[in-house]
């Protein structure tokens, strides 16, 4: 847990290179609401 706390800076940083080009599907989760699903980029 620590070293995801510690990762997020890293992440939120990877989704603000391409979160303008996210879609709002509307329902009020927003663009970047938290969901598990697969992995459509791995980051090497």
């Amino acid at each position: 847990m620590d070293a995801l706390a510690a990762s997020r800076p890293q992440m939120i940083a990877t989704l603000d290179g391409f979160r303008d080009t996210l879609e709002d599907l509307g329902s009020g989760l927003g663009i970047t609401d938290p969901v598990a699903g697969p992995v459509v980029l791995a980051l090497k």
